[in-house]
């Protein structure tokens, strides 16, 4: 599977939180309501400029699945700290290694059974920090960030 390095750089962010199974119709109904709320507040500039990003903050096989947090993330400069809807918070950039897959369950389940093989096969030198999602306004696509040196 082919890929490209990118560089994001820090930023501030605003992010929307749910508990509970990653894959579950709450995150589905939370991208929903997170992209309401961009539209919203016009924030629509940044949403074609960074895309909207998956973060799953835990591991699923070391944190019971009802305990795994995933966050909804847009970058911006903007200052949403009184918000009630979203919270604010600072994104750490970093060098990052991009895979566009199909955004089909079958699609992303390939993807992330072969993650270990990919990694090694493009001998990736992999950071602590999270496998991002990228969501752009291309329907039907999804990308996956793997954060590297």
């Amino acid at each position: 599977m082919n890929y490209k390095i990118e560089m994001l750089t820090n930023m501030k962010m605003v992010y929307m939180r749910n508990i509970g199974p990653y894959g579950s119709k709450e995150n589905v109904e939370m991208m929903k309501r997170f992209k309401k709320w961009i539209n919203q507040h016009q924030l629509i500039d940044e949403l074609k400029e960074f895309g909207i990003y998956g973060v799953p903050q835990d591991d699923p096989g070391k944190i019971p699945s009802e305990k795994c947090r995933y966050d909804l993330m847009l970058m911006t400069n903007r200052d949403f700290s009184k918000g009630q809807m979203v919270q604010t918070g600072h994104f750490e950039g970093g060098k990052y290694a991009v895979f566009t897959v199909t955004h089909t369950t079958e699609k992303v389940n390939l993807f992330w059974s072969q993650l270990s093989q990919m990694i090694q096969n493009n001998q990736l030198n992999m950071r602590q920090a999270s496998i991002m999602e990228r969501y752009r306004e291309e329907e039907g696509v999804c990308e996956f960030l793997l954060p590297i040196f």
